[in-house]
């Protein structure tokens, strides 16, 4: 009987030791599948994020874009609108020129709602600047309009308009640059 019981106990200690190694292999198995899955999905948020942050510099990049085209299309009217009043006796004023001027400000001020949306705040605030420069030009070109002399500030109005352009075009390519720069994603470590 001993020889069945030494024979038994053998046997019992095999299944013990097989089992126990399929257990360990299984868990072990489990857990890289496990991390291997965490980490996967954490490549896929990051690729998305990535993805996501791209969209939006480009998005924001068009509204800037649009913006600094609008500002360049009103000036170009503001110009050929104040060269036009030095032309024209006291009493003819140029009403054509004056309406694509003035369709051209509602150009610029629809763009710059739309940067105003896009953001971000600091360059949302360089845009309204922007405007505001533009908007003081404007007002003395329209003042000469409706009267018979120019008001003082104009060149002073130029030179604010192009320095506050210059200033917003520099943000906007800032901006435009930190939209692609991202932290590393964080990688996941196994449990």
């Amino acid at each position: 009987m001993t020889t069945e019981i030494t024979t038994g106990l053998f046997v019992l200690l095999g299944a013990l030791v097989g089992s126990g190694a399929t257990f360990a292999v299984g868990w072990l198995s489990t857990r890289t599948q496990r991390a291997q899955a965490e980490q996967a999905r954490g490549n896929e948020l990051a690729d998305a994020e990535r993805a996501r942050s791209a969209q939006l510099a480009d998005a924001r990049s068009g509204a800037y874009v649009v913006l600094l085209t609008r500002v360049d299309g009103f000036l170009d009217q503001a110009r050929e609108l104040s060269d036009l009043l030095n032309l024209h006796p006291e009493g003819e004023q140029p009403t054509d020129q004056h309406r694509q001027y003035t369709a051209e400000w509602n150009q610029l001020v629809a763009a710059n709602a739309v940067v105003q949306v896009a953001g971000p705040d600091s360059l949302a605030q360089r845009a309204q600047a922007l405007l505001d420069a533009v908007g003081s030009l404007s007002e003395i070109i329209d003042k000469r309009y409706r009267g018979r002399r120019w008001p003082p500030g104009l060149e002073a109005g130029w030179d604010r308009a192009h320095k506050e352009r210059l200033d917003f075009l520099q943000a906007a390519r800032q901006t435009y640059v930190e939209g692609f720069l991202m932290p590393p994603p964080a990688t996941a470590h196994p449990s």
